[in-house]
């Protein structure tokens, strides 16, 4: 099938060229969510891609390599549509303790077309610097990231290909509710992202039948879910996300990398 690349990514919002306006608001305030890393060493976790929840279209591969560098780990989503033409690959490098960002980078490429965009984000605070580049031609533009106010003297921000990782490490609990603020270079913006913990869900997946968590994810524009392993490591077992079309992740296997 000949669906849109774009599709394969877990992205709290759509791609778009850097154009799009800072997305941010003051209230509610951008809090720290992620409250520590559930997994212990490095990790592969493979899924299929399922159009509309059915039809198969693509396989992704969700690396963790905890040391990548001194208190830097780096979390690396691997996506194509073989034996099709289209990858949509992201990695970024984070805080191993905390998830914030220090810098990410999204490449989409269709070898039948010749085409290869990336988009690169480099966190430099209070700023965080966007750079697309479509086959050598270059846009660059860069927001503001949360600053403390009295009320919030510790914000917190995370990067839009981190999101399956985050849920991971915040509250697993009924009925928790959060708030973060979402930093995606695909769209050059900065917005805030809910979250909120909806229950205890059974999932059947063809990595098996696993007890999980059901958490809602939405902007004021769309809504994602991610069921998320009761058991630790957390492991998101299967994933709904938000394109032309809804696209899930169902777990298929994990290992070593």
């Amino acid at each position: 099938m000949n669906i849109p690349i774009r599709l394969l990514v877990p992205a709290v919002a759509a791609a778009a060229l850097l154009t799009a306006a800072c997305g941010s608001s003051e209230e509610p305030p951008a809090e720290r969510v992620f409250l520590g890393p559930p997994w212990t060493g490095d990790e592969r976790y493979t899924y299929d891609l399922l159009a509309s929840g059915r039809e198969p279209y693509g396989t992704c591969v969700l690396e963790t390599d905890v040391e990548f560098a001194p208190g830097v780990t780096k979390l690396s989503r691997l996506c194509s549509d073989e034996p099709g033409p289209h990858r949509d690959d992201g990695t970024a490098e984070v805080d191993g303790q905390t998830l914030e960002p220090l810098r990410s980078n999204r490449v989409q490429t269709d070898a039948e077309k010749n085409r290869r965009i990336s988009f690169t984000s480099t966190y430099e605070y209070p700023i965080v610097k966007f750079q697309a580049d479509e086959n050598g031609k270059l846009r660059q533009t860069e927001r503001d990231l949360p600053q403390p106010t009295a009320s919030n003297p510790d914000p917190a921000y995370y990067d839009d290909e981190t999101m399956l990782w985050l849920v991971r490490g915040i509250e697993l609990r009924t009925g928790y509710q959060g708030t973060y603020r979402n930093v995606s270079a695909a769209t050059g913006a900065v917005f805030d992202v809910k979250l909120r913990v909806e229950g205890e869900e059974e999932v059947t997946v063809p990595a098996g039948t696993f007890r999980t968590w059901k958490i809602r994810i939405s902007t004021s524009t769309i809504t994602q879910f991610a069921w998320v392993e009761v058991e630790a490591p957390h492991r998101v077992i299967k994933a709904r996300v938000h394109g032309l079309q809804d696209v899930d992740y169902v777990l298929t296997g994990s290992g070593q990398p």
